[in-house]
């Protein structure tokens, strides 16, 4: 729910070379850690049977894209889908799509890869989904309208802003992973859209809107609200730009930065004293972003004089923009590959999610995903491990146990 213009089949897994090429790595990796056990064995010159087991090396990480997907045309708002979609160089591709709630609005990923946790906008609830089996479980209640969600570093909680529907929301509910139920609600300004936490988890950042959804009564506002989440309490609001939407946090966790719709504008926000600096102009209205260690990609939407649907990024040494990059119609969305050299941008109207190499500036070939995505979370695959015991033999590696959905 960041865009006043939202009122702007399930397919089969497939089967890559890659993957292919992943498996017969692994194999001949147990045969061969399989002969040098024999070899053990045969050398040590004992009548008695001897059993070694040896941990195998786990498979190269897959890595994939789950994108929320909010229904396209006439059907948008209506859609109830988590897409798969696995980036693995040479094995890209739809996979499985995940039921969720109606309208999902955002997704987060545990830090350990494990599960996933989408925010409903129009169900009033998350869903959790366990990454390994691919299930969704039991829907989380939350309030009403929840928009983003972040997961804090340790993954023992999750934060949802609930931006309202015809009512303004504003408040954030908590979410304790460890049961998957939500805590009391903190309140914070109105029309809460867009949430980050810093890397050492103390502080939680919520961008307030206000009334910027078709349908909603009151103002837009400009205001950012800091959350202690030590103590769960919300700190005094930062006055930002128009229309506050995304934020990104660098990582070292000290600036916080804000992309304000309206004033087309970026502020970044000094954690230490919790202060806004000068906001720096973008070609566009700002919507979503991510930070690495020397820039902020930010996605940009039409605006006044500005074409949008690009993403342009912000030098941390300069504070200026660079030249954009053009993207898919739509762009809603942006997610950082796992070592932070790409990045991949969700575009509603296009029904594409598009790949920007960060270190030659540069838009990549575009994968089509019909079904409206609207959000984007990447993340590498759980790894799974397997075990060859050897009694004067080998044996196949015994599968890891799967988790329950949550």
């Amino acid at each position: 729910a960041r865009l006043d213009a939202r009122s702007a089949q399930p397919m089969a897994a497939v089967t890559s070379t890659t993957t292919a090429r992943r498996t017969a790595a692994w194999l001949a990796a147990s045969l061969t850690l399989g002969a040098l056990t024999l070899s053990a064995c045969a050398t040590a010159g004992s009548t008695s049977s001897t059993t070694t087991t040896t941990t195998l090396p786990p498979l190269p990480p897959t890595v994939s894209a789950y994108v929320a997907l909010a229904g396209a045309g006439n059907n948008f708002g209506f859609g109830h889908f988590l897409q798969k979609v696995d980036l693995t160089p040479g094995a890209t591709g739809l996979q499985s799509r995940i039921p969720t709630g109606s309208y999902p609005d955002a997704v987060a990923v545990m830090p350990n890869g494990t599960r996933a946790y989408v925010t409903n906008y129009a169900s009033n609830s998350v869903t959790p989904i366990n990454l390994v089996t691919g299930k969704a479980g039991t829907a989380i209640p939350v309030g009403e309208g929840p928009s983003a969600i972040a997961i804090a570093p340790d993954g023992l909680k999750a934060y949802v802003t609930n931006a309202g529907t015809s009512a303004l929301g504003d408040t954030v509910t908590p979410i304790d992973l460890r049961t998957d139920k939500p805590l009391p609600a903190i309140t914070v300004g109105p029309g809460p859209q867009g949430i980050v936490i810093t890397p050492n988890g103390s502080m939680a950042y919520v961008s307030g809107a206000g009334a910027i959804l078709s349908g909603q009564s009151g103002s837009v506002d400009d205001q950012v609200t800091p959350i202690d989440l030590t103590t769960g309490a919300p700190e005094k609001a930062i006055t930002v730009g128009n229309a506050p939407i995304g934020l990104a946090v660098t990582p070292d966790g000290g600036t916080v930065f804000v992309a304000n719709l309206n004033s087309e504008s970026v502020t970044p926000i000094a954690v230490s004293t919790n202060t806004a600096r000068a906001a720096i102009a973008v070609p566009g209205g700002p919507i979503a972003m991510v930070a690495t260690q020397s820039d902020v990609w930010v996605v940009d939407t039409p605006a006044t004089g500005a074409k949008g649907d690009n993403v342009v990024d912000i030098d941390l040494l300069t504070s200026k923009a660079g030249t954009p990059i053009p993207v898919g119609k739509g762009a809603q969305a942006i997610a950082l590959a796992p070592g932070d050299k790409s990045a991949w941008v969700a575009c509603l109207s296009s029904q594409t999610i598009v790949p920007i190499d960060l270190v030659t500036r540069a838009a990549g070939t575009p994968i089509a995903v019909p079904g409206g995505p609207f959000a984007i979370a990447i993340a590498n695959q759980p790894s799974r491990t397997g075990k060859t015991t050897a009694n004067h033999r080998t044996t196949k590696p015994k599968a890891k146990k799967k988790k329950k959905a949550a």
